[in-house]
């Protein structure tokens, strides 16, 4: 074993510095919040190659002296502390003074900066950390960092990037955020010379959401609000009948820090428990404020996460204060409200865990009953369609109609056969995905090609991923930003609304580089999502041939019991049930 001895200072340095900055995003993170705790109005951020050769933040904030300039650049040196007493007080987006050393240990760096009240003020040139140049500045007051060649001296680091337009993505989603936390500042982001955010300051919430997601949610999203002493909670929230297939656009805050909160999401997921499909999210803009000696922001170097001192208070409130933006006809008072914090004095267990985005459905448990229990000589009958000597088929059997719109009606000899429309469609479709693996699908080219608008996150995945979709049969093509081009989809899926298609399809897919990076899963996920979503809808009124049809295609399937999801595709309500519920003798 080798023997004890106190690590050289730039190794320290380096390590460090990548408890804070492990991507470049993570630079935009620590440069905007010290722009903002600058009390900046105008904040400007530039990115070139996703941030991996240079990222530029410029504020019009207080700027710093020139004796000061050289001292932010030390580990530990702040404007913010003086004294421990000043923790428990904490209103500041940064106050360790980590972000610039760290940034300064692992890349190329300018810093320009003046003061207001100084004519001139100063420019660093720093590389690994240490000061190469100083100059005097003349520049407008407030403050400019440059950052170049990010990992340039730890290349084991840039070797885990992602490629350019996703590690971009990220920097945008992490803008978005800070934008709906600080409406009145304005943020202009441009990327290759191009504009792709501009937000202009708002003093409405709702226009600022309007300007980040869409004028279509901020018009439909709810207001939540509830006040109690030492906190507040405000924000909007989607209606029930608005949800999309990822928690993307949950947009969690407190003290108007950027979060990823476990005890938030888990509320905001109570809240919304029975009001969504499964598999579907809100849009939410939650913001949280809370006495500063009532929360602990000092839990990870990034200050990503938090700890409430009163985790069961803040659980209730979130809860109930966005119960009440969904109901508003019901809106507890200050005493339903005790009730409820006595009730949830904790984060329950299972809201604890991460929950994962993509899971398949568990299979139904074979035997289920939903009718009274039979004798032993009336037992319930399950006929697999393609038994050996099976004397029907589901294109040769009577049909009796549809029940609801949802479940089409046939006469077996056995009994009452009911299938379920959506189900057996999306088991059709799938199969007839699973057959073009290797070779492209057949397609419909669109007479007029549509644009579809992205997360800026799902626009890098589909760059990633143009061969995958165009041998599924969708051909894409990226238009600048997070826009892409709808040439052609699937010939099956011509009669849908492409739009709303493939922007949903992408969305779910998009979460799939991280959790299922192996292409035959994410080929199988595509093929998958492709089925449920151009697949026959439960509630969709069928024509006869249109129903004979479908079942004509069950037919020519090796398995037809079951959907990709894993759910029962049809049951046989046999003659000795229908017998036995209406007590008639054999």
């Amino acid at each position: 074993m080798k023997r004890i001895s106190i690590l050289p200072p730039e190794i320290a340095g380096k390590i460090a510095a990548g408890e804070v900055i492990t991507r470049p995003a993570s630079v935009v993170k620590e440069l905007v919040e010290n722009s903002l705790d600058a009390g900046a109005r105008t904040i400007s951020v530039e990115v070139v190659d996703g941030g991996c050769r240079r990222l530029r933040v410029t504020d019009d904030g207080c700027g710093m002296w020139p004796e000061e300039a050289p001292l932010s650049l030390l580990r530990h040196a702040t404007s913010k502390l003086r004294q421990d007493d000043d923790l428990l007080r904490l209103t500041t987006m940064g106050f360790r003074g980590e972000a610039l050393p760290s940034i300064a240990a692992i890349a190329r760096l300018e810093l320009c900066t003046r003061s207001p009240d100084r004519e001139v003020g100063c420019r660093l040139l720093v590389a690994g950390g240490a000061i190469q140049e100083q100059t005097p500045w003349a520049g407008p007051a407030g403050t400019q960092v440059t950052v170049s060649d990010l990992f340039y001296n730890t290349p084991a680091r840039r070797k885990f990037l992602r490629s350019q337009a996703a590690e971009q993505a990220h920097i945008l989603e992490l803008l978005r955020h800070l934008a709906l936390g600080y409406p009145e500042v304005h943020f202009l982001v441009q990327a290759q010379g191009r504009t792709v955010l501009q937000a202009p300051a708002h003093r409405d919430l709702r226009e600022r959401v309007g300007t980040i997601l869409g004028v279509e949610w901020a018009e439909v999203m709810q207001p939540l609000e509830l006040a109690l002493p030492g906190l507040m909670v405000r924000g909007l929230a989607s209606p029930p009948d608005h949800h999309l297939a990822s928690p993307r656009y949950q947009f969690l805050l407190v003290n108007r820090r950027v979060v990823s909160d476990r005890l938030l999401a888990g509320a905001l997921r109570q809240a919304y428990q029975g009001l969504l499909p499964k598999g579907r999210h809100p849009v939410v803009l939650l913001e949280v404020e809370i006495a500063p000696d009532q929360v602990d922001v000092n839990v990870h170097p990034a200050k990503a996460e938090v700890r409430f001192k009163d985790s069961g208070r803040i659980y209730a409130a979130v809860l109930n204060a966005i119960r009440q933006a969904l109901e508003p006809g019901q809106r507890p008072g200050r005493q339903e409200f005790a009730r409820a914090w006595v009730a949830s004095p904790a984060l329950p267990a299972q809201e604890a865990r991460p929950t994962a985005l993509f899971t398949d459905l568990p299979p139904l448990p074979s035997g289920v009953e939903t009718l009274p229990p039979m004798p032993a000589t009336a037992a319930t009958t399950e006929v697999n369609p393609f038994p050996t000597g099976s004397a029907w088929r589901f294109a040769e059997l009577p049909i009796l109609g549809q029940l609801q719109e949802t479940y089409i009606l046939a006469q077996a000899p056995e009994g009452l056969l009911i299938i379920d429309q959506h189900a057996a469609h999306e088991r059709v479709l799938f199969e007839k995905f699973s057959q073009t693996t290797g070779q492209s699908a057949p397609r419909q080219a669109l007479l007029f090609p549509i644009t579809v608008e992205l997360e800026p996150q799902a626009a890098a995945w589909v760059e990633e991923h143009l061969n995958l979709l165009h041998q599924a049969g969708l051909e894409l093509e990226p238009f600048g930003g997070s826009t892409v081009v709808v040439r052609a989809v699937p010939a099956c899926l011509a009669q849908q609304d492409c739009a709303t298609l493939v922007a949903g399809l992408i969305a779910e897919l998009a979460p799939l580089a991280k959790e299922q990076p192996e292409e035959d899963l994410v080929r199988r996920r595509l093929h998958l999502t492709m089925a449920c979503r151009g697949a026959i809808k439960a509630g969709q009124p069928l024509r006869p041939e249109e129903i004979q049809h479908l079942l004509s295609q069950l037919d020519e399937l090796a398995v037809s019991s079951h959907c990709p999801h894993g759910r029962p595709l049809w049951r046989l309500l046999t003659l000795a049930e229908i017998r036995h519920n209406f007590r008639r003798p054999k």
